[in-house]
């Protein structure tokens, strides 16, 4: 703290000033201004609690929310293979089938062959 004088009276002022809004306010609340501050303490609790559980909550949520959607991506790419693996599969047996009417095909041709000799 300073030695300044001018320092000392702006806090000589400021104290009489808070002393001054303080009579007012006791004049105009009277004795009920400790119930008042005891009612305030008490929404001020109760919007902090409220606060603090909202943000628990959305947090929660979006926890859950980004589960989810991690287990719905693995099920998709779970699918995708599924998909991807009977396409694999259907396309081998096409081949087959192709590979079976051209064996079929020279087959036939031999016999022809045969038939003619």
């Amino acid at each position: 703290m300073s030695n300044n004088p001018e320092t000392n009276k702006e806090t000589t002022a400021n104290d009489q000033v808070d002393s001054r809004i303080a009579a007012v306010r006791d004049l105009i609340f009277g004795e009920n201004i400790q119930q008042y501050n005891s009612e305030f303490a008490d929404v001020y609790n109760k919007i902090e609690s409220l606060k603090n559980s909202t943000n628990k909550n959305l947090t929660e949520a979006v926890t859950n929310l980004e589960n989810k959607l991690a287990d719905l991506e693995s099920l998709v790419d779970h699918k995708f293979q599924d998909l991807n693996d009977d396409l694999d599969k259907r396309l081998a047996d096409l081949d087959d089938e192709k590979a079976d009417r051209r064996k079929l095909g020279k087959a036939l041709e031999k016999i022809a062959l045969m038939l003619q000799e």
